[in-house]
């Protein structure tokens, strides 16, 4: 978002001049964008990046550039002093001693699913509220608004993203379980005594499917970042915070240094370094610290239609305070078309290693049998968890041993399946300035 890209140079004279003759100047692309009243900051053989009046901040191609004009002072010339009026000259001030011409850049984007450092943000649970199986590609609709606050000193970044799910918000009773109270234990075995005596065992006002809470939450990431650049590249250093609507994971919040390398400007090198700061489920969510690599190109910048393919690979590190697993949490490309204010992207995030999720707090232990190996990548289907089918199906399979090691493992592979190891989701919308 906020990203302007490509720029060539025609009029030598003026891309000759020292930079810091150039306030405030307008480019006109070969495309025929124009980015006015911009200053430029700094200069490589190959690019040019200026700052607009709003402070976002654009890097350009040089051979992208049609024309380069400098721009006429916003000052208001004072009127000549006439001596016989005794208040003096008279001054208009000037407009842009105020505020910056925009607030805010605002994105907004439509998704089948999210994705966050290894977790599949609605999916995944999509599937275990409607007892359905897991799988690469969910239909778990969100909208996503993204808020970058406008007009900032160039090295400090505030942002806001929320998540509203569109679909499966409410609470249901999908998962099938006859419960005497919201949440309470699983009494299903009560229907397969009724069956088996011929008398009713339970009082069906009492024990019966109930509501359970299970929709889908919102989520809010919220960002604030400092860059220094300096001749070793660009340091960074911020929060972020993510907030949930469920109230038993309060808040995740993660302490951020990241490093833009100076070299390599073609693949834009970026390395950052997500340590968390804040606790929930005792530290048991995802990693302590996830090391993350970014590589990206934007092809055609400047143009009006662009494609950007980038690359994103995570490893954690004290998945677990128990464990302490470690491993390559994700490794994500995306690939992103824009065409002018809009775009479309399509991500894949691939688990390489899916035991960082095998635990009881990623995939809850909703089978038969809690899950004791915590490395085998394979967690419970929520589609053979529940409901009076697999009720009888595990009952029968069962009774065909006494041994119990031989009945755990009939039981669990029947109700097991591997962590999908890749996800597929898309991104479609706009961004625009307010």
């Amino acid at each position: 978002m906020g990203r302007i890209f490509g720029i060539s140079s025609i009029l030598l004279l003026i891309l000759t001049l020292p930079l810091e003759t150039i306030l405030a100047v307008t480019i006109q692309m070969n495309a025929g964008r124009i980015f006015k009243k911009v200053s430029i900051q700094k200069e490589s053989e190959t690019e040019i990046e200026v700052v607009d009046p709003d402070g976002v901040i654009y890097r350009i191609r040089k051979d992208k550039i049609k024309q380069i004009s400098e721009d006429a002072p916003d000052t208001i010339p004072e009127f000549a002093s006439d001596e016989s009026v005794p208040t003096g000259a008279v001054k208009t001030s000037s407009p842009k001693d105020s505020l910056p011409e925009h607030s805010i850049l605002l994105s907004q984007s439509l998704s089948n699913d999210g994705a966050f450092q290894g977790s599949d943000l609605f999916g995944e649970r999509q599937a275990r509220r409607n007892g359905t199986s897991y799988k690469d590609f969910y239909e778990a609709y969100f909208l996503t608004t993204s808020v970058e606050i406008l007009g900032l000193p160039k090295q400090f970044k505030l942002g806001l993203i929320v998540m509203n799910p569109l679909v499966d918000r409410s609470n249901t009773d999908s998962d099938l379980r006859l419960q005497s109270t919201p949440g309470g234990p699983d009494q299903t075995y009560l229907l397969d005594k009724s069956f088996a005596t011929g008398t009713l065992q339970f009082d069906p006002n009492e024990v019966k499917t109930r509501k359970e809470k299970n929709g889908l939450f919102d989520y809010i990431f919220t960002r604030a970042m400092y860059d220094h650049e300096t001749k070793l590249g660009t340091f960074s250093a911020g929060f972020l915070f993510i907030n949930q609507n469920d109230p038993s994971y309060v808040m995740r919040g993660y302490w951020v240094i990241g490093w833009k390398a100076p070299f390599w400007e073609w693949l834009n090198p970026q390395f950052s370094i997500n340590n968390k700061m804040l606790n929930d489920y005792g530290g048991t969510f995802q990693g302590t610290h996830n090391y993350r690599l970014t590589l990206s190109h934007e092809f055609f910048k400047g143009e009006t239609f662009r494609i950007t393919p980038s690359l994103v690979v995570g490893y954690a590190e004290v998945n677990d305070n128990t464990d302490r697993k470690k491993g390559i949490s994700d490794v994500s490309p995306r690939l992103q078309f824009d065409y002018g204010k809009f775009f479309f992207a399509a991500n894949m995030m691939y688990r390489a290693t899916p035991a960082l999720v095998d635990n009881g707090t990623y995939t809850p232990n909703i089978g038969a049998y809690p899950d004791s190996n915590s490395n085998d990548g394979l967690t419970i289907d929520p589609a053979k968890a529940y409901g009076y089918k697999n009720e009888f199906i595990i009952n029968s399979i069962s009774s065909l041993s006494s041994d119990p090691a031989v009945k755990r493992a009939l039981v669990d592979h029947y109700q097991q399946q591997h962590i999908v190891h890749v996800i597929f989701f898309y991104n479609i919308g706009y961004t625009i300035r307010i």
